[in-house]
Parts: structure tokens; sequence; C-alpha cells
């Protein structure tokens, strides 16, 4: 039995057909990597939403949560992390700060910073909606076995890093 062709396959496809010098591999790769980051974004705001939540408040919290305790950052650590300006982050901040799942403190060894807090209620928020992200992901990874699933993260991760470590002048490609 045939496997299913996916959406990238047209596209490869057509350029062997109308350039047959080149090599349509890279963007075959990057096609199927920029397609699932779609559709994985797309299916957490639907999961996500019921809660409350949008990807950007959900990444703030759930960041909050992964620090462990205290949960707290400043919003320099959370910027970076989430690679959005300093302004994309203030606005974001602001959103989750007027749900209740934030608090904003002055930072004790810096009286010019500010330290994020997660509150009691963005903890507990942040708890249900990482295993219900969780457990979204599973399904969304389930056409792979869990073997293939861990070759596929090992692959993945082997890319990122040598990419990371290119220098910054390649990651904005």
């Amino acid at each position: 039995m045939e496997k299913p062709q996916d959406s990238i396959s047209t596209f490869v496809a057509e350029w062997k057909r109308e350039r047959p010098d080149l090599d349509p591999a890279p963007l075959a790769l990057l096609g199927r990597l920029i397609r699932l980051s779609t559709l994985a974004q797309a299916g957490a705001g639907e999961w996500l939403a019921p809660l409350g939540l949008t990807w950007e408040s959900f990444s703030v919290i759930v960041a909050l949560r992964r620090a462990g305790p205290p949960f707290e950052a400043r919003p320099t650590d959370l910027y970076k992390q989430s690679l959005l300006t300093s302004g994309a982050m203030t606005n974001r901040l602001d959103r989750v700060e007027a749900q209740g799942w934030i608090e904003r403190r002055p930072d004790p060894a810096d009286r010019r910073a500010t330290i994020i807090k997660l509150t009691r209620t963005g903890r507990a928020l942040a708890d249900r909606a990482i295993k219900l992200h969780f457990e979204h992901l599973a399904e969304f990874f389930s056409p792979l076995g869990a073997r293939e699933a861990k070759q596929l993260e090992k692959l993945l991760g082997q890319l990122l890093a040598g990419v990371e470590g290119q220098g910054d002048e390649r990651r904005d490609v």
C-alpha cells in the first residue's frame, strides 16, 4: 500500500519537472518543517482557547512555570526565549497581567528592573495548559511510531544545533 503524499510533494514534483538541474530536497525539508509548525501552532490555538489562552499568553505562563520556583524571570529573559522584540513582549505581558496570571514586581537586585512572577492562578492554569498541550502534541505526532519520533527528535536537534552554531548571520534565513 502506497503512503499518501503530503502537500509539499506537489511543490517538489513541480520543481523537478521545471528545473531538473536543481535538487529540491532542501525545499522539501524546509517546506515540511514550516507546514508542520504552522499546523501545530494553529492546533495549539484551538486547544488552548477553551482555557482562555492564546499562543502568546500560553508561551509566557509556561516559560515562567518551566523556570521552577519561584516561577519568575526578568522580561528580557522572557523575550529572549520567545524571539520577540522587547516591545512585543511588553504588550504580551500587559495582556497576561490583566488576566491576573502574572504580576510585575521591582527587582530587589536592580531598582531599574522588573521581575515577572507567575501568580498562583497563573501557575494552576499553566499546569492545566501544558498537560493539555502535551496530550495534543502526542496525538499530533501519532502518525510516527515511538522509535520514529525519537529518531526525528534526534535529527532535528542535530540540525538545529548545527544551524544555531553557524553564527548570527545565518539565523534570519
